[in-house]
Parts: C-alpha cells; structure tokens; sequence
C-alpha cells in the first residue's frame, strides 16, 4: 500500500520541485542578497552571512540526497526515487560518503550512473537550438561531484547544524581565537577521533566574509538548485510524459519554456556560451 501511495507521488512531487520546490533555497538566498546590496553595514553583513551559509550547506544536502534518490533508481534499489528521499536523514547525505557507497569515483562515472542522457527530450534541439544540454548535464555531474564534495567541509557541516540548531554562532571567531577573521564563526565540540589527535576539546569554525567569498556561496546556491530542477524535470518528462497536462502544461517544451524554469534556461545558456 505504501508503496503505491509512492508511485502515486513521484511525478507530483518531481514536476513540483522543477516549478517551486526546488527554487525555495535559490528564493531565500535571492532575497538575502538583495537585502544585503540595498544596506551592506558591518552588521548586517555578519547576519547575511550566517543565514548565507545555511542556505548553502542545506543546498549541499539537498544534493546528496536528490542525486542519491535517483541513483538507488538507476540501481534498482527503488521503485521509485522519492522512496529514497522519504527514507534520506541528513546524516546519509554527506556527498563524498554517498559518491562512494554507490562506487562513484568521478564525474564521469556519476553521468553513466544517471544513465542521463536517456533523459534527454528528442526534440530539444529543436525546441531551444541554442542551449546545448548534453554540454549542460555534463558540467552539472562535474559540478556536484568536485566543486560540492570540496565545498562541503566536516566542519562545514557541524557548524551548518550548530547552527541550525541551537543557535551556537557568534559575531566574531576572533573574539574568541585571536587567528580567526573578524566574521561570524560556529562553537561545537571537536569530533572524538580528532581529540585523539591532540586537537582541543572545542572548536571556533570561522567563515571568512570578504565579497568574494560572499559572492562565491550565492554562485553555489544558484547552481545546485538550478541543476537540480533540471534534473527533477528531465526525469518527470522522460519518465512521466502524460503527467503535465493534468497540471495545466499541454506538451513537454511548456514545462522547459514556463517563466518557473527561467532560471533554469538561463544557466544552461551561460554554459553554452562558455567554451
């Protein structure tokens, strides 16, 4: 029974995350930055911050557990991938431990996995000549498997859930480690195997907040989710092609063409454009 409740969901939920779900996390760091650009003073720029790198950490889970969803499809571990994703904690979507217990070693490798290009519309090259997808979907397995992997530090992600939880964040790291920048950090004890090491009881995880470094985590946020609504909606369209009509979208290129997917045309057009 449960099982067919899920059949049921999976194209719901997936032509739901490519219109809207998939966009809250790239709506909330829109909306950051534009409030930090209209007032950038010393403390909103430690708020900014702060919230910036929750959105981005949750990005990165969101990752881990989308890619790991369709890949127990892809496996046959699931009927359907939103099995993977009602069962997913936010433990199991650490990216290189996921990467590795489906035996991915490169980007490569996670495109074959995907078996993506089967997801592929025929007529896409008609439809929008000038978006090079195949160029795009490529790019995107690169970008999840180095860039993500790299991004999401250990520390990263027990200061992401300090954070979120409990509120352990201060103004300075400097304050309290005098090394540290002069930016917000994250208070939590050192992990056990670390402590064997030699390193202190606690940690002071600073993030540095330059621009750039600013800039880089709204570019991050950006492109997880906007490759992963690219990914959610070439799998509706391949897997579930009569399921757009009884959401008002007469044909797969309405799905591609809406305004809710411009952010997502206009990603593959940037990769297109660069050689």
């Amino acid at each position: 029974m449960a099982g067919e409740i899920l059949v049921q969901l999976d194209p719901l939920y997936f032509l739901d995350y490519a219109v809207f779900t998939g966009a809250v996390r790239q709506y909330a760091s829109k909306a950051l930055e534009n409030a930090f650009q209209a007032d950038p003073n010393p403390l909103r720029r430690r708020l900014h911050l702060v919230n910036l790198v929750k959105e981005e950490y949750a990005a990165y889970e969101d990752a881990g557990a989308t890619l790991n969803a369709f890949l127990d499809y892809r496996e046959g571990k699931v009927e359907v991938p939103i099995a993977s994703l009602m069962a997913f904690r936010t433990g199991d979507v650490e990216l290189s431990a996921m990467f590795k217990s489906h035996k991915i070693g490169s980007s490569d490798e996670l495109y074959i996995a995907l078996r993506i290009d089967e997801w592929i519309p025929g007529a896409w090259a008609e439809w929008f000549p000038q978006l090079d997808l195949r160029k795009a979907l490529r790019l995107a397995c690169k970008f999840f498997f180095e860039d993500c992997v790299s991004n999401q530090k250990q520390y990263g992600v027990i200061a992401y859930n300090k954070i979120k939880h409990g509120l352990m964040v201060v103004p300075s790291g400097r304050v309290y480690k005098g090394d540290l920048p002069d930016s917000p950090a994250a208070l939590f004890s050192t992990p056990a195997e670390l402590k064997k090491q030699g390193a202190p009881a606690y940690t002071v995880y600073g993030f540095p907040s330059d621009d750039l470094r600013i800039e880089q985590r709204h570019a991050s946020i950006e492109f997880v989710q906007c490759n992963l609504r690219l990914f959610a909606g070439l799998y509706l369209a391949w897997r579930y092609p009569t399921a757009m009509p009884a959401r008002g979208l007469s044909w797969l290129q309405e799905l591609f063409a809406s305004p809710e997917l411009f952010d997502v045309r206009h990603l593959i057009a940037e990769v297109t454009a660069k050689k």
